[in-house]
């Protein structure tokens, strides 16, 4: 076993060292590389299966390995029984490198998430263990998608616009692969406008004390003339409007509240009418994908988990302009699908029978499921003072069958949701783009098994200092 283990790294090995080398001059044209792209992420899926080889099988998994001719007659297809971390932590990260790998070799966004579904189901189809995990297919191509395009478009924005070396610092960790095969095809690079948040954030929940964290966030969008005076409509499939947020928080206890959620819009409509006075419209309308990943306490319990892949997703942006008054109405709606830890089952215990429960609730405490997203927003801002309110919900209905057991017929209706309300002001004060916000949320947890339901509310004030680039 280890001999073939030894094999496998070492042919791996060599693989990545041919495919990571610095193309040459020849070959640094706007065609995509997808010689290149396939050798790479053979490479990575060659060392992740040498890996495999040599590790024990997941503690939850059916005993036993899968032979390939029953995943080819689609005999051997169901959810798989990973731990969460691993269904929706390393998949989106595996899925984000596949991504980024393609776009390293000057394929377009729509190519590269067909570049990451193929290695997807090319690692399904080896992985000798476990069922082609439904799950798998669909979380770790989108995932990381959400997860890489925003930070192609980032370290890309960084490039153009400046040339000292802690922003080329910055761009290569984002887009590590970009340094390594080159930069991302050249039809990304049109002007940007890039909004971008580095905040300290103090919170106080009502009955928990207080907490203290940091927002990061940043949201490109880039057409030709974008907020500039014109009048027509534009098409793009260039990943044309991406974002990506971390806000994370803590009290004395430990983490209370993290949330990363990433997304890219795979096709996108803009529409203007500006007057060359800055009066006028502007309008966004994209086809897109996204991830969320949120962990969270709530009454001083454990940590509850939730993470989906919204795909397919429609966002839009309706802004009004009028020189320093500016209007904008927005939302996002999807279907979604991921896992979400039972609210219900952590709050109460075993009141649903364990034979009644799928093989991820039963080993993991979290079961998949589908569901949908509303996000709605309508911001203000007249010169440097901006109010804003915003909702969103979440929901999720858990998916039952099929499971990895064969001999398990899980039969409880297992269904969560997350819903919020927050409003807030903010003012950008005249030193070196620094703003200071406020804001009040409040925050509902539901969850329910049969006849069975838990839920649970918050209500949390926050105040935010920082650097915030409009």
């Amino acid at each position: 076993m280890l001999h073939g283990a030894g094999r496998s790294l070492g042919a791996a090995a060599l693989t990545a060292g041919l495919a990571i080398s610095r193309p040459c001059a020849a070959a640094d044209s706007d065609a995509p590389r997808r010689i290149r792209t396939g050798a790479e992420i053979l490479a990575f899926l060659a060392l992740d299966f040498g890996l495999l080889y040599v590790s024990t099988a997941p503690v939850a998994d059916p005993p036993g390995n899968v032979r390939v001719i029953d995943k080819l007659t689609l005999k051997a297809w169901s959810f798989d029984a990973s731990s969460f971390a691993t269904n929706f932590l390393a998949h989106p990260l595996a899925g984000s490198l596949f991504y980024t790998t393609a776009r390293s070799n000057r394929s377009g966004p729509l190519e590269s998430l067909g570049w990451a579904s193929l290695a997807s189901l090319t690692w399904e189809m080896a992985e000798f263990r476990e069922n082609v995990s439904f799950n798998d297919l669909i979380v770790t191509p989108i995932a990381g998608a959400s997860i890489g395009e925003p930070l192609v478009q980032v370290s890309r924005w960084l490039g153009r616009r400046s040339a000292s070396p802690a922003a080329r610092a910055l761009a290569s960790v984002l887009f590590p692969l970009g340094w390594l095969n080159g930069a991302a095809p050249a039809n990304d690079g049109e002007q940007g406008a890039l909004a971008a948040d580095l905040l300290v954030i103090s919170a106080e929940r009502a009955g928990s004390g207080a907490e203290m964290g940091v927002r990061v966030a940043t949201k490109l969008i880039h057409f030709p003339g974008f907020g500039m005076p014109g009048e027509g409509a534009q098409l793009g499939f260039a990943g044309n409007v991406s974002a990506i947020s971390v806000d994370v928080r803590a009290s004395r206890s430990g983490l209370s509240h993290l949330r990363v959620l990433a997304g890219t819009a795979l096709g996108t409509l803009y529409q203007r009418r500006i007057d060359t006075d800055g009066m006028g419209w502007d309008l966004l309308l994209s086809a897109e994908v996204a991830y969320d990943l949120r962990q969270h306490e709530w009454d001083a319990r454990a940590i509850d988990g939730w993470s989906s892949v919204h795909a397919p997703g429609i966002g839009f942006q309706l802004r009004r302009l009028a020189g320093p008054l500016r209007i904008s109405a927005a939302a996002n709606v999807a279907l979604t699908f991921g896992g979400a830890r039972s609210f219900l089952l952590d709050a109460d215990g075993p009141i649903v029978p364990m034979a009644a429960l799928t093989t991820t609730q039963r080993a993991w405490g979290y079961t998949m499921g589908w569901g949908a997203s509303a996000a709605p927003s309508l911001a203000v801002a007249y010169g440097p003072l901006s109010v804003e309110m915003a909702a969103a919900i979440d929901t999720r209905y858990g998916i039952l069958r099929p499971d990895p057991w064969p001999d398990r017929n899980p039969s409880a209706r297992i269904s969560d949701s997350w819903s919020s309300l927050r409003g807030g002001a903010a003012v950008k004060l005249p030193w070196r783009d620094l703003q200071i916000s406020a804001s009040l949320e409040r925050n509902l947890r539901r969850g329910s098994a049969g006849a069975y339901a838990h839920a649970a509310g918050e209500t949390v004030a926050l105040v935010g200092f920082g650097i915030a680039l409009r």
